[in-house]
């Protein structure tokens, strides 16, 4: 099968979006399909580098979010690319301009076009006149529209999927959660980093991995580093990631006194993440905006435990303490975090973790994704078929 995937983020961009596309383009890979990246210019990109199956489209910085990009042009320029690789299947990863690009494709193909709904932008309206302007019915209205005239679409979760039902999406749904290449961070680390920050063998470590934006609530796991330090003088916080909230979060910790215990360590190239995973004791997160959050499973396959806030995606997630804990507030997270910090060796039984990790891994993701494309050709042809 010749697979387009449509998105305006890609590597080297860091983001859970593009982890999960370069997943799958590498799992149908290994699955004997064809997969066609088309996405948009990227400044860290030389324009005269050769990326095979790779084709990118002039673009600049999103509003808002300057770190991502936005196609300005390139619409027939597409389709017939897309006519010359003779594509079976579009599938689009973007609400935005690739994403329209992939519909016109599709549409002008004759040929199903299957979307991740990867965002839910009602966590992200403060970025746009700190949310005076766009309110949850105008997100509800746009995602109703771009949905309108696609054949399928993903939910990573049921948190998706209930959104998506609300908003009236008619198009069939299906849920399938991002899988990762389990084998990638069962590997040992390829850097000591205990070493590197000069961390004792027994010295505990916290970890947060995400975009340091503002809706990930690190400010909250901060709020609670002053009675963790009270309990555990030698803890030490990592943050991994930048974004626009740094600032207020460094100021945050010179307020509380926390320098000695908080790293900033900044952006890590993806193929380096599963190092800090292996170096930490917890990972701790507060966000309330994921689809998903695929840096969870990505700690859980190193074997490191998530402590993150209640959902009903995380509740089913970590649904055993020898997997991780969630929490609904500040002492229900401190609670869970000495719990595991003061008995390492009472939720070390590795079988819920690894049953849990079969369902999530990247092989599965693929059987999943093609099982539906093959569900949408013939929904796609029984349409057609009818008109």
């Amino acid at each position: 099968m010749n697979i387009g995937l449509f998105t305006d983020t890609y590597f080297p961009q860091v983001s859970g979006v593009a982890t999960s596309i370069k997943t799958l383009k590498d799992t149908l890979e290994r699955k004997g399909h064809s997969v066609y990246i088309f996405t948009t210019t990227d400044p860290h990109v030389d324009k005269n580098a050769i990326e095979p199956n790779i084709f990118r489209f002039p673009s600049v910085p999103f509003v808002s979010f300057t770190d991502r990009r936005i196609a300005v042009r390139g619409l027939f320029h597409a389709y017939h690319v897309a006519k010359e690789l003779k594509l079976d299947i579009v599938h689009t990863q973007t609400e935005f301009s690739m994403g329209y690009i992939g519909k016109f494709v599709a549409k002008n193909l004759k040929i199903p076009c299957i979307h991740t709904y990867h965002t839910m932008y009602e966590d992200y309206l403060h970025y746009v006149l700190n949310g005076h302007l766009l309110k949850p019915y105008h997100v509800k209205q746009f995602t109703k529209a771009y949905l309108y005239h696609v054949t399928g679409v993903i939910a990573p979760s049921c948190r998706v999927i209930n959104k998506l039902n609300d908003y009236g999406v008619r198009a069939p749904i299906r849920i399938i959660p991002t899988g990762i290449d389990l084998k990638k961070y069962a590997q040992p680390m390829q850097r000591d980093l205990r070493a590197k920050y000069h961390l004792r063998k027994e010295q505990p470590a916290l970890l947060t991995v995400s975009r340091v934006a503002y809706e990930k609530k690190i400010n909250v796991i901060l709020d609670a580093m002053p009675q963790l330090v009270a309990r555990y003088p030698d803890l030490q916080l990592f943050i991994v990631g930048d974004g626009p909230a740094m600032t207020s979060l460094q100021e945050q910790v010179q307020q509380l006194h926390m320098n000695n215990h908080v790293v900033f360590v900044g952006e890590v190239e993806h193929r380096f993440i599963a190092d800090y995973y292996h170096m930490a004791n917890l990972l701790v997160s507060a966000s309330d905006s994921e689809a998903q959050g695929l840096t969870y499973i990505e700690a859980m396959a190193t074997g490191l435990k998530p402590v993150v806030l209640s959902s009903e995606y995380t509740d089913n997630l970590l649904d055993n303490l020898n997997i991780g804990a969630t929490y609904h507030n500040q002492a229900e997270m401190i609670k869970a975090i000495s719990n595991y910090l003061d008995h390492p060796q009472q939720f070390a039984d590795p079988q819920p973790r690894l049953r849990k990790l079969n369902t999530i891994s990247a092989d599965h993701f693929g059987d999943q994704v093609l099982k539906f494309y093959h569900d949408m050709q013939h929904f796609y042809r029984l349409c057609h078929d009818d008109q």
